[in-house]
């Protein structure tokens, strides 16, 4: 059942806050907070160095980052559970490139 009001988002909406203040340096990302689901919490990221910040800031373990596809594109994930949120952490990347005959 989703939830009818804003204030149903409340908390999801102050743990966000809180977290952006408590850890300044945190990088940005995408944050949708869904009424359908308002204690799951996606997070996207613009590259694994991104993801890195948010796994220690949310204190995941290094061997829950999952390398996975999404689409076309590679993408580094993992899934979190605290103060009482669900997240799912990801971020897309483009390979660097190796040049021909490889590394040089």
């Amino acid at each position: 059942m989703s939830a009818r009001t804003l204030a149903s988002q409340a908390a999801a909406l102050r743990f966000l806050a809180d977290l952006a203040e408590t850890r300044p340096d945190l990088p940005g990302a995408y944050l949708p907070v869904s009424r359908h689901l308002p204690r799951e919490l996606s997070v996207q990221l613009d590259s694994p160095g991104d993801l890195e910040a948010w796994r220690e800031a949310l204190g995941v373990a290094p061997d829950a980052v999952v390398a996975d596809r999404i689409g076309e594109r590679p993408s580094l994930e993992f899934h979190a559970n605290t103060s009482g949120f669900t997240f799912h952490v990801y971020a897309t990347y483009t390979p660097a490139a190796v040049p021909a005959g490889g590394a040089g």
